[in-house]
């Protein structure tokens, strides 16, 4: 496949922002809005344009982490080998490969002209995409926080191509986080400050007695205190092959770091892969005890015919107690949900800037204004009319009858990588308002980045 059809193959949706060569770009920092819908459990989410994108998500705030918070400087450093990863063990016409696909060693500058990468950016997703001219391999990724549901959830998409018009491709594939932290209280200060010691409370425990529903706590957590408090609650990763009518079956995951990375403490190769298939790796016993662990869903073998593809879907949430990971998991695995959800997060960044909806010939100008009032809107929060009255009476004496309430949804304490400073809060709840507000003089600055990228050209829309 050529980069002019690879192109066209990328513009699936409009209204996204195109950063082609996105790391090679000068670096930046964003973030999903963190909306769920009034009837959804919103978590956080911050990416660069590094690696796969996702540095650090998490719920409520930075102290709650599922993929620890760092700011801005190290992010751009560390999300590479710490963030989600994709794993390759292909094989074609009897010539067997091995691939990382958005790994930094094979970027477009390398001087093969081998690899070509995109990122779109939407006002309520963020997606990637590699053409890998050398294997005939097309991957995409892209990431939604999951909507109107009453558990929180960070949902990926990856789908993988064989772009060869002629011939067959068969593939192992790995594909999640290189680091999952547990839930165990606020992290935030002892992961940055007595992390080693933190790990002895660091535990894999499961839902079933398969591989495929993993749930990362602490034993206790952690306190210079003489109470003991037990530890209930969790971090899940589900994943699943998406297609056909039937429920989806789960995916194993492979949580023990050791085995993708072996001695490899840096991370930077995955060591245990070049040495082993992950058929054989899912055979071994793996061990989570008293250190991080990792969270790739795995699988074992799939043979794609020329343009075929196929995609794994995972989720990655928190939840009160190991017993509710099965329902989750019964709920996302029926078929078309994913296709419903991600369709339901466009809906409702739309639903919610609808009131802005701009048209001029400038498209550039249109996603600006959209963007802008969602970021100035989180900040404050989008009122909504609460109370036993019908739509006229609230349109005609809303601020004389005692009836009507106003509520401000989705308002919450503002906090990016770059404002490493903010003590951000996203509460994980319906209707999710922070207790309170604090807005900083530094609000101005997220559309300053947005119009240098504008005026210098880097950024456009399809």
């Amino acid at each position: 496949m050529n980069i002019s059809n690879f192109r066209h193959v990328l513009c699936v949706h409009t209204e996204r922002y195109v950063l082609e060569d996105y790391d090679e770009k000068p670096a930046f920092s964003s973030f999903l809005p963190g909306i769920a819908g009034l009837y959804g459990k919103p978590m956080w989410l911050f990416y660069v344009n590094r690696g796969q994108g996702v540095a650090t998500l998490g719920t409520e705030s930075k102290d709650y982490p599922i993929l620890e918070f760092n700011a801005a400087n190290k992010a751009y450093q560390l999300t590479p080998l710490i963030g989600f990863r994709t794993f390759v063990q292909g094989s074609r016409d009897g010539q067997e490969f091995f691939v990382e696909p958005f790994d930094p060693a094979t970027s477009a500058d390398d001087g093969s002209k081998k690899v070509k990468r995109v990122m779109y950016i939407g006002t309520n997703e963020m997606e990637i995409k590699e053409l890998d001219m050398k294997h005939n391999l097309m991957t995409n990724v892209t990431y939604i926080i999951l909507p109107e549901e009453d558990f929180s959830s960070v949902v990926r998409r990856t789908t993988i191509t064989n772009t060869d018009a002629s011939t067959s491709v068969t593939l192992s594939v790995m594909d999640g986080l290189s680091k999952i932290e547990p839930v165990g209280g606020a992290l935030d200060w002892m992961l940055k400050n007595m992390g080693r010691t933190l790990e002895g409370w660091f535990g894999v425990y499961h839902a079933d007695d398969t591989l495929t529903m993993p749930f990362f706590r602490m034993s206790t957590e952690p306190s210079d205190s003489a109470s003991v408090v037990i530890e209930k609650a969790g971090h899940y990763v589900l994943s699943f092959i998406e297609g056909g009518d039937e429920t989806h079956k789960l995916l194993p995951i492979v949580y023990d770091a050791k085995k993708v990375f072996g001695q490899c403490s840096s991370l930077i190769t995955a060591e245990g892969l070049h040495k082993k298939s992950i058929k054989d790796i899912l055979k071994e016993p793996q061990y989570g005890d008293a250190k991080t662990s990792s969270a790739f869903s795995a699988v074992e073998e799939i043979t794609l015919g020329p343009g075929e593809s196929f995609t794994m879907v995972s989720f990655y949430g928190k939840t009160d107690n190991v017993k509710n990971v099965p329902e989750i998991a019964k709920t996302i695995t029926q078929p078309g949900y994913v296709t419903k959800k991600y369709q339901a997060a466009r809906d409702l960044a739309d639903d919610l800037t609808s009131s802005v909806a701009t048209e001029t010939a400038d498209h550039l100008f249109n996603g600006a204004v959209k963007q802008m009032f969602l970021d100035n809107a989180l900040r404050g929060g989008l009122p909504i009319m609460l109370g036993g009255v019908d739509d006229a009476a609230i349109a005609s004496n809303m601020d004389e009858d005692s009836r009507v309430k106003v509520f401000h949804a989705f308002s919450r304490i503002h906090g990016d990588l770059e404002r490493d400073y903010n003590q951000f809060v996203i509460v994980p709840t319906f209707f999710s308002q922070v207790g309170f507000q604090m807005h900083f003089i530094f609000a101005f600055l997220d559309y300053a980045h947005l119009l240098r990228f504008a005026i210098s050209g880097s950024w456009k829309l399809p």
